[in-house]
Formats: structure tokens, sequence, C-alpha cells
């Protein structure tokens, strides 16, 4: 599995793979941002591989920057 961090205020959206990463360890649900979902400032979504979570992206949030963090 694999988890976006989409970012809104920054139009950003991370790319985490490894289990290992301290950011994908330490994500948790804020007031502004979601897990599983998005929220006003974005949140973290889960795929089931790479190519999913990019095709996501393209075609609900083509104006995003794309970063591969892990």
């Amino acid at each position: 599995m694999v988890w976006i961090n989409v970012d809104k205020p920054t139009k950003k959206c991370t790319l985490h793979m490894k289990s290992s990463c301290t950011y994908l360890q330490n994500k948790n649900e804020t007031h502004f941002k979601g897990i599983g979902y998005l929220k006003r400032d974005g949140g973290w979504l889960s795929f089931p591989d790479p190519k999913l979570a990019k095709l996501y992206l393209q075609t609900y949030l083509p104006e995003y920057k794309f970063i591969d963090h892990c």
C-alpha cells in the first residue's frame, strides 16, 4: 500500500511508499486534514499501488505538483 499526502494550500501531492518513512509513520488526522479522505486543507489517501495513486492525481488534481518522497 502507498499513501499520498495531499496539501491543498500549497497544491502539492507527496507520494510515500516505504513503511519506514517518518512522515508516513507520523501521519495523523487534524482538524483540517483527514486520513482516508480530504478535508479543507487536504489529507492522506491510500492506494494499492503507485500507478493507481498517480492516475488519481492526474485525473482529479492535475494542477498539483507531484513529489515522489520515498
